[in-house]
């Protein structure tokens, strides 16, 4: 006798309809990533790009996941603001972090389009 609305999103742990994180401000974010991952200081990354790892949902055994985020600034036609892409799920943490260490290097080297590319492969070597 639940609502749809009342059905919990697993992805970020609030019902759904709740605040958006793209509508909060920048400086009010949580960020525990950072905008390296691993703490490489030869990453330079754009400052308007950032990255970290969240926990995911458990698998059907109750394992736990995790999952690689970066946000990245929309491209020219689009409105202004960000967009989040996210990878795939993983089992160890350490692979969610060079994830999203890819996914920085992707946006470095060719923007958007190829954080979508490097998503796209990181979800075929997920398989």
């Amino acid at each position: 006798s639940r609502s749809p609305s009342d059905k919990q999103d697993w992805r970020v742990g609030r019902k759904n309809g709740g605040d958006r994180q793209e509508d909060a401000p920048r400086a009010d974010r949580a960020d525990d990533g950072g905008s390296a991952p691993g703490g490489d200081p030869g990453a330079e990354v754009d400052p308007d790009v950032s990255t970290k790892v969240i926990d995911g949902a458990p698998n059907r055994a109750g394992d736990p996941t995790w999952l690689a985020e970066i946000y990245v600034p929309r491209p020219a036609p689009m409105r202004p603001g960000t967009i989040c892409v996210r990878g795939p799920l993983r089992f160890d943490k350490k692979v969610a972090e060079e994830d999203a260490l890819r996914l920085a290097k992707g946006h470095k080297k060719g923007g958007y389009k190829e954080v979508q590319e490097v998503r796209n492969a990181l979800r075929v070597e997920a398989r």
